[in-house]
């Protein structure tokens, strides 16, 4: 062989398949720019100088090995069906006299082109764009915007080392999963394998059952579950179960109800029918695990757009249940209130609709029927924490402006993120009615804060919340060795807005504040106790958190619509090949070129789509559980969230029809070639 002989015939391979690898390199070449661009995010200087920076860091990083793993499925999948297109070509190579070993070189030095076009242009365009994207990430998280460039050139050449030793070791896997499918295959097996496999599929019964199991099993999940802190762990599980129910079903399950259908003898021998169910098992045969790849990559768009929204777009709402007040002391005592009344008075700041009271705060486990505020618990009833705040009625009337009554033995109740339905509750030593559970409740935002469930009750009168109180100073002495030890507290809220909730002068009434709490701990004049929270000060931590989850989300939802966009590509090639001679043959055996096409088209269209549609019910029963995880970030609308779910469906559903629209005009043209 002539010198140059592998690298010309590996040049002029990609040019002659280049309708084929064109969308592969720009896949990889962009899927090499956002990892580049995540992980510079997340070492780069000037988010270390941003407020909050240990939050966004945090959140970003996890994005890098996210972005890695998907990188690494990613490539190899779409890879898989190069190599498929591509081993009648390699077997005619090995038939025409190339052995085995020259078509590695071959497959190799190709795959070097791949990945050293795809990584210089993704790195390149990456530091182009790393900037650009820093200032939006400013932007979203509404902090000035960092002055000069991103990074040092020491640091920008450490992250272009690390991005092209991770891309560099998945083409190496490539390139030996690559040569692994030539050497295994003999050469009349490659010559036929772009159409192997086309006996008609068996339907496999168990497989599908199972399928069928796992996906109800994930959805019972997703429904049922009411307990917050269960939620955020069963979330996992239900996607796992989900993820195995679709691909079985899609391969197994889509199969098994067509053989339903073509065993119907009246619908099946009808001409629109026959055709269409023979054609849509063919394709369940050679594509289920795509489409079913297209419906997972779709459902975590969907969850992760409409959930990272809802966040971002609901965050004044959750800051104002954190933080009901603009200025709020928690877990004070008399003297620590009247300190903070002077401070806010001498600097000559008004307090607007004041409110104060005296509560019962404690740590227990709900049981059936009430509550047990034993200071002894393991870890099999860590599901059932519950933190509890008790009031009596006249603050609670006084505070919400409510004219309610109450019996000596009668409560009011109002229970979040959990569900109660009994008519009585056990608290401590006594058993209470429930004379009704209520909306609105005094508004304190320490236990919206909680991840276990919270419980407010109103008891009659302070006597009764003195008895509450002495019975739990009984409980306290009840404890063992290197058990928790939880804690309880007899004390008093005060809160107050400022005029026009203004933000400046809200820190101006916290930068007073601090100083005679300052003084007063210096002095020891005032028996201080409590804590103050002004909710100016707090917004830019939730900013931080909720900014990042958003943009995490919205640049991982690129990324997943970027791989499905390719795989739906790839697969109307590959159909649309298979399809040219079916096309030819339907006529053949006397169907018009137009009862054909309707035929091809209504069968293409129901495929293309039944992704999008499972994704959608595998999101409607997921919102549920997604709806129990919010609330873990203070967001109690669960209209708005349902909302942001329809939004991002609709969205992403149009871009869906987009795409349908672009790649079939390939498909049609592949078909009548």
């Amino acid at each position: 062989m002539s010198k140059g002989f592998y690298a010309r015939l590996a040049r002029q391979n990609l040019r002659k398949n280049i309708r084929s690898y064109g969308p592969f390199l720009l896949a990889a070449m962009l899927t090499v720019c956002m990892f580049f661009i995540i992980l510079m995010l997340a070492v780069s200087p000037s988010l270390e100088s941003m407020t909050g920076a240990t939050t966004i860091q945090v959140v970003i990083r996890y994005g890098v090995i996210v972005v890695g793993l998907f990188a690494v499925i990613f490539l190899f999948y779409t890879n898989s069906f190069l190599i498929k297109r591509r081993k009648r070509e390699f077997g005619l190579f090995n038939v025409l006299g190339l052995e085995k070993k020259h078509l590695a070189k071959v497959i190799g030095l190709e795959t070097l082109y791949v990945a050293l076009i795809s990584m210089v242009l993704g790195i390149v365009l990456g530091v182009a764009l790393t900037k650009l994207m820093l200032l939006a990430v400013a932007k979203l998280l509404r902090l000035p915007a960092p002055m000069g460039f991103f990074a040092g050139p020491r640091l920008i050449l450490v992250v272009i080392g690390i991005t092209a030793a991770f891309f560099g070791v998945i083409f190496l896997l490539i390139f030996l999963y690559s040569i692994r499918q030539v050497y295994v295959a003999r050469p009349v097996e490659l010559l036929q394998a772009e159409h192997a496999g086309e006996r008609e599929p068996r339907a496999k019964w168990l497989l599908a059952l199972v399928g069928a199991a796992c996906l109800g099993a994930g959805y019972y999940i997703a429904v049922t579950t009411t307990d917050v802190i269960q939620a955020m762990f069963l979330f996992f599980v239900a996607v796992v179960l989900v993820i195995i129910g679709t691909y079985l079903l899609f391969t197994t399950g889509s199969v098994a109800l067509l053989k339903l259908l073509k065993k119907n003898k009246r619908y099946y021998y009808k001409t629109r029918h026959f055709t269409a169910v023979s054609g849509m098992m063919y394709r369940m045969k050679q594509n289920a695990v795509g489409l079913a790849n297209i419906c997972i990559l779709s459902t975590m768009v969907l969850v992760m757009v409409s959930g990272t929204s809802c966040l971002m777009l609901g965050m004044e709402s959750s800051l104002t249940e954190r933080y009901p007040y603009d200025v709020n002391i928690s877990r004070a005592n008399a003297d620590t209130i009247a300190l903070v009344k002077k401070a806010v008075g001498d600097a000559g700041i008004p307090a607007e609709n004041e409110t104060e009271y005296d509560y019962l705060t404690s740590a227990a486990y709900s049981v059936p029927g009430g509550l047990a505020v034993t200071r002894d618990y393991t870890l099999d009833t860590e599901s059932s924490l519950a933190d509890v705040m008790v009031i009596c009625l006249e603050d609670y009337n006084r505070c919400t402006g409510q004219s309610m009554t109450l019996g000596p033995d009668e409560i009011l109740l109002k229970v979040e993120r959990t569900d109660y339905t009994a008519d009585t509750l056990t608290l401590l030593d006594r058993t209470y009615t429930v004379k009704e559970q209520v909306e609105p409740m005094v508004k304190y935002g320490n236990m919206t804060a909680n991840l276990t469930s919270t419980w407010y009750i109103v008891v009659s009168d302070r006597n009764e919340l003195a008895r509450v109180d002495a019975a739990l100073s009984g409980a306290e002495g009840v404890t063992s060795s290197g058990q928790y030890r939880a804690g309880y507290y007899m004390c008093r809220f005060y809160g107050f807005d400022v005029p026009g909730h203004d933000g400046e002068t809200a820190l101006n009434a916290r930068k007073a504040i601090r100083e005679a709490w300052n003084k007063a701990a210096e002095d020891k004049s005032v028996d201080l106790s409590g804590s103050y929270e002004i909710r100016a000060w707090e917004r830019q931590d939730f900013v931080s958190l909720y900014g990042s989850l958003f943009f995490l989300g919205m640049f991982l939802g690129l990324l997943f619509t970027m791989a499905a966009v390719l795989i739906i590509y790839y697969k109307q090639m590959s159909e649309g090949r298979d399809d040219r001679e079916r096309f030819q043959i339907m006529q053949k055996v006397g169907l018009s070129r137009l009862e054909v096409k309707r035929t091809i088209h209504a069968q293409v269209l129901i495929v293309f789509f039944l992704p999008l549609v499972t994704a959608g019910v595998h999101t409607a029963f997921a919102f549920p559980i997604l709806n129990r995880v919010l609330t873990l970030f203070n967001l109690m609308d669960q209209n708005f969230y349902m909302w942001c779910v329809i939004g991002s469906f609709g969205l992403f559903a149009a871009l869906y029809a987009v795409v349908y629209a672009l790649t079939a005009r390939t498909y049609y043209r592949l078909v009548s070639a």
